[in-house]
């Protein structure tokens, strides 16, 4: 078969569906094996432990079926967060709690609202089922302007995304200003916060929606997790949503937790009671972008103050030639939204990191 008639076969949704907006989809063929990894935002420092242990003791049975009702698993995130298993689902990383929450509640012709750039896999979810997709700019700080989101709103509005702290930008809202957004958005409007990074974050305002969500049961509030970042399992692939029992019930009923393997239930199940090795990823990753910071900045980067295991900066110079140079030189960063993003590692790459961009930006600007 052809392209063309295989596009026929196509639903209605995936054959109309806009190109996404999804840097890591754009990447080509880059072989990853030959460079440093500072571009994924994944966890260097590696997973517990424990989670390892965990999954070695899990694979010898991983020929019989995982625990479908996620028993351990549930109970150990719930315990984390003071609450009961009622509250919790999980799926195949946050992506898939995405997608369910799109199977969930979007239908054609509601609408999805947020700012840009963040994380883009919610636009593409939203596009599958057919809604649109509004987008508010951000404020000058790159922070998610809630006041006009909220005068935005329209009775279209199914759906409102705030990543906090946001990728790519790695800023933050405080918990206050969070607070009151969700006190003033409309019941019938689901409110999404993405915390992926939350776990990196040293502000005492950088903190999780989850308290709100207990005190506001009347508000369609759901937090979104993983064990993708500070727990080191990018490649394992345990994410979750922590929402009243009400909503959690259906989100189950789209599948996502027959997905996570008898390993990866154990590993997560371990990974988040470990909170030593949760402490020393915390302080390796705080050291890292401090210094990634200061050096940025001394080179004469804007750079986005983060809460997060990444930097969002602009080096003055053309982002996609500093990503493919730095490339060239064995390091892998980003480059999306008309910058660049670094992500936090061992400390010898950091330092290996400054120095080729100070020397990429002064070729750059030589060149100019």
């Amino acid at each position: 078969m052809n392209t063309t008639e295989v596009k026929s076969l196509l639903c209605k949704a995936l054959r109309e569906k806009p190109e996404t907006l999804r840097a890591s989809r754009k990447m080509g063929n880059i072989d990853f094996a030959k460079l440093r990894h500072m571009g994924l935002n994944e966890n260097v420092f590696g997973m517990s432990p424990k989670a390892l242990e965990a999954i070695s003791e899990a694979s010898p049975v991983s020929n019989l079926y995982a625990d479908w009702t996620q028993k351990d698993l549930k109970e150990a995130i719930a315990e984390n967060f003071g609450l009961t298993t009622e509250y919790v689902t999980t799926g195949c990383g946050s992506s898939a709690m995405i997608d369910a929450m799109g199977t969930a509640f979007l239908d054609p012709g509601d609408e999805l609202m947020l700012c840009m750039p963040t994380f883009p896999a919610i636009i593409d979810t939203a596009q599958m089922h057919g809604a649109t997709v509004k987008i508010i700019q951000m404020k000058d700080d790159l922070k998610f302007d809630l006041a006009k989101m909220l005068l935005e709103i329209t009775e279209k509005t199914k759906m409102v995304y705030i990543c906090n702290p946001n990728n790519p930008t790695g800023t933050y809202i405080g918990i206050d200003e969070l607070r009151r957004f969700a006190e003033s958005c409309p019941d019938d409007v689901i409110q999404v916060y993405d915390e992926a990074y939350i776990e990196f974050s040293d502000a005492p305002d950088c903190q999780s929606i989850v308290e709100c969500m207990k005190e506001l049961p009347e508000k369609p509030i759901i937090a979104l997790k993983t064990f993708s970042k500070f727990y080191g399992m990018a490649g394992v692939r345990v994410g979750y949503a922590l929402a009243q029992p009400e909503i959690s019930t259906w989100l189950a009923k789209c599948g996502t937790q027959f997905g996570v393997s008898k390993t990866s239930q154990a590993a997560a199940a371990a990974a988040i009671k470990d909170k030593e090795h949760g402490a020393y990823v915390h302080e390796q990753v705080v050291r890292g972008r401090d210094y990634l910071a200061k050096e940025m900045k001394a080179l004469g980067c804007d750079v986005y103050d983060s809460q997060t295991n990444f930097i969002f900066f602009n080096a003055h110079v053309d982002p996609v030639e500093v990503q493919y140079r730095m490339m060239e030189k064995g390091i892998f960063i980003s480059a999306q939204a008309g910058m660049n993003r670094v992500s936090v590692s061992y400390m010898e790459d950091c330092e290996r990191f400054i120095m080729y961009l100070a020397e990429i930006m002064h070729a750059l600007k030589a060149t100019a």
